[in-house]
């Protein structure tokens, strides 16, 4: 992923080049890599590589080898000796068994998403945390793609944890973190106590901003994220969403 900077304009977390120097566009300031030469630099995005430094961003990766290291996606990079994330690296990985299992960013274009080696699975949350997945099945673990959502053989899991007494057999992804099995409703990794499977119905426009509240309803109550809400509060909050560019 990693390739010659050729950007010569700033862009939010992305490196550029100025008056002969690199640079790196924080959020609140342009911030230069001090002893590192254009010609001698690869980026992909907020990851970089000198022949003698890693970057994430305007900080040096302290310990990283140059010469072994590799960009996997968004989330996650590594090298011969370590994993690294947007929060420091992960303790104790099989390094030999490392995979990404999605594109490592979410739709609000943070760092996200699961990986895995032979013991265990790591989930990377948009806030920069990673946890291991408790009680996960490696083998058969895959992500879903949108990285919140993944599977094993026998379980759903949602945002890094298992989903609640979901019926592998009959559970089904609805939009916007909504999902569903033949008796329950969820949102993200929590159930939705008294909503109507076979009447829910997802109701947040296609074109809502990625990090809106999110509504949706049934036969006999609304709601947004998981909460339930009067009908007319839901009714604005449906309005504005679909007034919004």
């Amino acid at each position: 992923m990693l390739r010659p900077i050729t950007n010569t304009e700033p862009v939010d977390n992305e490196f550029f080049l100025r008056d002969g120097a690199v640079y790196f566009s924080g959020l609140y300031e342009n911030g230069l890599l001090k002893g590192v030469a254009p010609k001698d630099f690869c980026c992909w995005h907020y990851w970089g590589r000198s022949s003698t430094a890693c970057f994430l961003g305007g900080i040096r990766l302290r310990g990283a080898d140059p010469t072994s290291f590799q960009v996997l996606n968004f989330a996650y990079a590594m090298d011969k000796t370590a994993v690294y994330t947007t929060s420091g690296r992960i303790p104790n990985v099989d390094l030999a068994a490392f995979q990404v299992l999605d594109n490592g960013r979410n739709e609000s274009g943070a760092p996200q998403g699961y990986a895995k080696d032979s013991r265990q699975i790591y989930f990377h949350n948009g806030d920069g945390r990673v946890k291991i997945v408790k009680g996960a099945e490696v083998p058969t673990f895959c992500s879903l793609g949108d990285t919140f959502f993944a599977r094993d053989h026998k379980r759903i899991y949602a945002y890094g944890k298992q989903l609640p007494k979901a019926d592998l057999a009959f559970w089904e992804l609805l939009r916007h973190w909504y999902s569903r099995d033949a008796r329950r409703v969820y949102y993200l990794n929590r159930e939705i106590k008294g909503a109507d499977r076979d009447s829910f119905a997802v109701c947040t426009p296609l074109n809502a901003p990625p990090l809106s509240d999110h509504l949706a309803r049934d036969k006999d109550h609304f709601y947004r994220n998981d909460e339930r809400i009067e009908e007319l509060l839901w009714l604005e909050w449906l309005r504005e969403m679909t007034q919004q560019p």
